[in-house]
């Protein structure tokens, strides 16, 4: 019998329990509602709070470049450069490993080239201002203690003197700890992405833009460094084959010329040298023009490390969220704060 009556006590004492809860929230209610000129003068206050918060808060823009890089085309080039070593030139196609995956997103964090982009320059208010210049004149105005150096003498990183290299390091650091972000966008594809995050959208676009510019030239010069050194030589080889060729087949014409009436053969003999001598510069003269050839097209079919999908365009994302934003969050804020004031004094 009493087994009978254990499920029935059950239900009875869910049934109590949830009447009480029900009976809570309707007092909790009821003391809300009679404080309601409390919670209204809350959340003005905390209204007001919001909108001065907006209106001091410095408001952080986001200048977002996406690329992907252009590494799928040298399986051809691989092919031309194992004929070209044929000949025993290098035509240094296989830099491009040293820039894949990882290696890609440090380069663009790397010292080196950030410093080079502060170098260069920006457009603002119809003047141009190098970067390093424009953010330097900004963080003086914001912070009075900023030591002043000196740098409208330095055209380059490499001019710089023991203070400039200290001020460019502690510039490098701010920027790179600071706002700048080099990452894939997916494990998966080969989207790229570099952000840079700073209080003046114009410096932000800037700095991405120039940054990238850097990144690819960089490549460039490193892929094509022995190519070019090796278009050079053997321009130099062709001319100087080219001028050698020209006197000896003008000595053979004037020797042919002296022997046209000649009977015996002991004086054809040198005749015969230098057309064997022609023949053989000829031949020397071929071959140069056709390495050449080869490594101008292998420069050529050089292709940027950095194809660009999408640029930072007006007007960047910020993290403001505008003065609304801030008046909803505040007022609620403070309505949220003097309710839990209002019910724990109650309870307590």
């Amino acid at each position: 019998m009493s087994q009978e009556l254990r499920p029935q006590m059950r239900f009875r004492d869910d049934e109590i329990s949830l009447r009480d809860l029900i009976l809570k929230i309707k007092n909790t209610y009821r003391l809300l509602l009679k404080n309601w000129w409390k919670l209204a003068l809350a959340g003005l206050l905390g209204a007001s709070l919001g909108v001065a918060y907006s209106l001091i808060k410095k408001v952080n823009y986001t200048a977002e470049l996406v690329f992907v890089t252009a590494e799928a085309e040298e399986g051809g080039l691989s092919k031309l450069s194992a004929i070209g070593s044929q000949f025993g030139f290098d035509f240094g196609g296989g830099s491009s490993g040293a820039f894949g995956g990882d290696n890609l997103l440090e380069l663009m964090k790397s010292r080196l080239l950030v410093e080079q982009t502060l170098f260069d320059s920006l457009e603002h208010d119809g003047k141009r201002h190098r970067l390093i210049e424009y953010y330097l004149k900004r963080d003086s105005q914001e912070k009075s203690e900023t030591p002043p150096v000196e740098l409208s003498s330095i055209s380059t990183r490499d001019d710089c003197g023991y203070r400039q290299d200290s001020l460019l390091k502690e510039v490098y650091k701010r920027i790179t700890k600071g706002g700048l972000v080099v990452e894939n966008q997916d494990k998966e594809l080969a989207f790229k992405r570099v952000a840079f995050t700073d209080i003046d959208p114009v410096f932000a676009k800037s700095f991405v833009e120039n940054l990238t510019n850097n990144v690819t030239a960089f490549y460039l010069e490193t892929k094509n460094r022995q190519s070019i050194a090796n278009i050079r030589l053997l321009e130099r080889k062709a001319d100087s084959i080219e001028v050698v060729l020209r006197s000896k087949m003008v000595s053979a014409a004037i020797q042919r010329d002296q022997n046209q009436f000649l009977t015996n053969t002991e004086g054809t003999v040198q005749m015969v040298k230098q057309q064997m001598e022609v023949q053989l510069l000829t031949t020397m003269y071929a071959e140069v023009v056709k390495n050449l050839e080869l490594s101008r097209t292998m420069s050529a079919h050089s292709q940027p490390l950095i194809q660009i999908i999408d640029k930072p365009r007006f007007p960047l994302e910020d993290d403001g969220g505008g003065l609304l934003k801030f008046l909803i969050l505040g007022g609620l804020l403070g309505v949220l704060a003097i309710s839990a004031r209002i019910i724990l004094r109650k309870i307590v």
